[in-house]
């Protein structure tokens, strides 16, 4: 079994001799669900019977807010946190996590943008257009089909959150994919994002969390979604779904990153943790559990081929993707949070 290769003696020997590689726990926060399955398998088992480290998890939706509370209060639920891009550039940025090692992590052999001083990337993800098979033959095939009620009724899936659902209805509103970020980062380009938005006022079933989307779709509550490629492929790998996710519509591509809490008192023991997750074998055995790509490139090459059937970065599929531009979310994340969360309470 590939997991019993991932630690290899002489990083066991390394981790097992630092003295504060042995703390008793390790507490860190996923998001649950499929995503700490395979979490579960590639890294914390494995960690922590090669070092004695307890690995406690705890499931989350990647709130940054929480993330701040415990930091301020120097009271800690976690001492490594999975948080999505803006999340990890915004907090960084504000003294919420502790700068990494980088001279512990494999950086030269991290894909680009892999990695920044607080944070590197625990996954990458393809979120995008999908739609159940089953019940539509023919389904959206583009945003502007999405946000189209009347060539396409019924009720849509939607994240809970101003990531990706602001940038979603950009190219539902008709924006180039090239144009996506600069037009965000204005206040018309807001505002075309929540006109675009108030199309599907009554419309909406929102989701929070990967488990949320693929039972939305189980249950019938909406036969169309914005989605995670890694919740549509165990969706039909595992519960007989007949999902599609439409890569050519343009996919967002996304990150999870680690990030360390500022002040923890474990933080060396974070390190220790992130210095060996970093490292090919673990990082190919997460890919065997998940249709989640990695960031250290030396783990494909010790993937079986089959594993790479829904991966979101593979050379045909990315000429789709959208990168998230960071800066535009690092200066605009808690004003357009706030404007969000106010329009979706409506």
């Amino acid at each position: 079994m590939p997991g019993l290769k991932i630690l290899p003696l002489a990083a066991a020997a390394l981790i097992a001799c630092s003295t504060l590689a042995i703390a008793e726990e390790l507490r860190i926060a996923s998001w649950g669900g499929v995503v700490t399955d395979a979490n579960r398998a590639a890294y914390w088992n494995p960690y922590e019977k090669a070092t004695g480290t307890k690995i406690i998890d705890d499931t989350f939706n990647g709130e940054i807010a929480k993330a701040r509370a415990q930091v301020q209060a120097q009271s800690y639920q976690w001492d490594i946190a999975e948080m999505e891009d803006a999340e990890a550039v915004a907090g960084c940025e504000e003294g919420l996590y502790e700068k990494l090692d980088l001279s512990r992590v494999p950086v030269a052999d991290l894909l680009p943008d892999s990695h920044d001083e607080c944070s590197v990337v625990s996954l990458t993800s393809g979120t995008g257009l999908t739609y159940n098979k089953a019940k539509m033959e023919n389904g959206p095939q583009n945003w502007a089909d999405f946000f189209d009620v009347q060539k396409f009724p019924g009720k849509r899936g939607l994240r809970k959150s101003a990531t990706i659902t602001l940038e979603v209805a950009l190219l539902g509103a008709g924006v180039p994919k090239a144009d996506v970020y600069k037009t965000l980062a204005t206040k018309e380009g807001q505002d075309l994002a929540f006109a675009t938005l108030d199309k599907l006022k009554g419309n909406i079933v929102w989701w929070s969390s990967g488990t949320e989307l693929v039972q939305g779709f189980m249950s019938g509550e909406f036969d169309m979604a914005v989605a995670y490629n890694g919740r549509v492929a165990g969706a039909n790998k595992t519960q007989g779904q007949k999902l599609e996710f439409v890569w050519s519509a343009g996919y967002l591509i996304g990150n999870n990153r680690w990030v360390i809490l500022k002040g923890t008192p474990k933080a060396k023991a974070a390190m220790d943790f992130i210095a060996w997750a970093t490292t090919p074998e673990p990082q190919a055995e997460f890919m065997r559990h998940i249709d989640y790509a990695s960031a250290n490139k030396k783990a494909f090459p010790l993937l079986e081929a089959e594993y790479l059937a829904y991966m979101p970065n593979t050379a045909e599929r990315v000429p789709y993707g959208l990168t998230a531009d960071l800066a535009v979310w690092r200066d605009n994340l808690d004003t357009l949070t706030e404007r969000f969360n106010a329009w979706a309470s409506q």
